[in-house]
């Protein structure tokens, strides 16, 4: 992977990270969408995601940003898998360094906060209904692969 400062002096004008969590209950995946509410993305289809600050830890990060928007407590998750980060550029002015993580939940019951409007637990068949943000579809199929 590219360290920050080649991506940022090939042209790129922001740099930001992020961690983006699947959760998998039965044979299906937690899917988010996006509220009106917030800045970028709005209405498309996401996991649980959230921009690291600085000096902070990855996995603390996903944990934080699964119980603020889902209100799943980290004792109903399991860490499966911690897969190699991608990159996603938005428009040449922003490059978004994405840390996925999978997890396996033990409840499906979700309290949305205002990041998001709705929520599906959908299955692989299902994906193609939905409109997701940019390497979303991508970081699921990982997921479920991983936990075949």
């Amino acid at each position: 992977m590219k360290r920050d400062e080649d991506l940022i002096g090939s042209g790129h004008k922001k740099l930001s990270r992020v961690v983006t969590s699947v959760l998998k209950n039965q044979n299906e995946v937690l899917v988010l969408r996006r509220s009106m509410k917030v800045k970028t993305m709005q209405e498309k289809w996401a996991g649980v995601s959230g921009y690291l600050e600085k000096n902070e830890d990855l996995l603390s990060r996903a944990l934080t940003e699964i119980y603020e928007e889902t209100r799943i407590n980290k004792d109903e998750l399991i860490l499966r898998k911690i897969f190699d980060q991608l990159n996603v550029q938005i428009h040449n002015e922003l490059m978004i360094i994405i840390q996925p993580f999978c997890f396996v939940s033990n409840t499906r019951k979700v309290v949305l906060d205002w990041e998001h409007s709705d929520y599906y637990w959908i299955n692989q068949k299902e994906m193609d209904n939905f409109d997701f943000v940019p390497r979303f579809k991508e970081i699921i199929c990982r997921c479920l692969k991983e936990l075949r």
